[in-house]
């Protein structure tokens, strides 16, 4: 006796196999991944890691003429950038791998969410 779905769950079966062995993949990638920012004068540059955490900086020689506040400034601004590249990097490849999900689905290039629709804000409350 054979059942009439019992191919399109192996087909399933197999798809599955697939993006999970995709999804290992893209976690591999993201946990290596790291953004940088720069300051709007270019004399510091941070670089976060995938979830935000500040793993480097650098500070151009020229910054110490800065005086701390404006200094202060310019370590913030560059941060911020670099948590934001991060976190834009850990959407691109989330969003590659629901696309590639069984049942997901790819949004058309460029587009952008419907006016007056809401889009979750995965930052932290202090960002």
């Amino acid at each position: 006796m054979t059942f009439p779905g019992l191919d399109r769950i192996e087909a399933l079966a197999r798809n599955l196999d697939s993006w999970q062995r995709e999804l290992a993949g893209k976690m591999t990638e993201l946990e290596d991944s790291s953004a940088e920012g720069m300051s709007d004068s270019g004399l510091v540059r941070v670089t976060a890691a995938a979830d935000g955490t500040i793993v480097s900086t650098e500070v151009n020689a020229r910054a110490m003429r800065l005086d701390s506040y404006t200094l202060a400034e310019e370590f913030t601004v560059a941060a911020k950038r670099a948590q934001e590249a991060a976190a834009a990097r850990v959407r691109e490849l989330v969003g590659e791998v629901m696309a590639d999900a069984p049942g997901g689905s790819r949004p058309a290039e460029g587009s952008r969410p419907a006016a007056g629709s809401q889009v979750p804000d995965d930052r932290p409350d202090w960002y």
